[in-house]
């Protein structure tokens, strides 16, 4: 129940994120791994995945609706593959150094719908 109240705290605190910080992160393999599994528009990309829906489909989606897909898919997909960015509760194999430790601030989530909501305009 705790996790399922910081879910919604983290998908209605939603804040003005910036578009370019992230752009940086989804191209930033080391961090966010966005483009280890989706390419950014349906066309593709040979150096970005092809496991999950490309990155420009997240237009059909309001930010509070990614905000709470990236934060933890899991509340919408159980057998998701997709890491929760920000949640730290149900992990296993977590290194040492990232125990307690969510993948991405508020901050950096707010960047990411900021950019992802660029995608897939005209």
């Amino acid at each position: 129940m705790r996790a399922l109240l910081a879910l919604a705290v983290v998908a209605t605190s939603a804040q003005a994120g910036d578009i370019e910080r992230g752009r940086a992160l989804v191209a930033d393999r080391t961090q966010s791994l966005c483009l280890l599994c989706h390419a950014l528009t349906a066309a593709g990309d040979p150096n970005q995945g092809n496991l999950a829906p490309p990155l420009s489909a997240a237009a059909r989606l309001t930010p509070a609706e990614l905000r709470e897909r990236i934060a933890d898919m899991r509340r919408f997909n159980p057998a998701t593959v997709m890491p929760p960015f920000r949640s730290t509760e149900g992990l296993r194999d977590v290194a040492p150094a990232w125990q307690g430790r969510a993948a991405l601030t508020e901050q950096q989530l707010d960047d990411l719908v900021a950019y992802l909501g660029t995608l897939g305009r005209p």
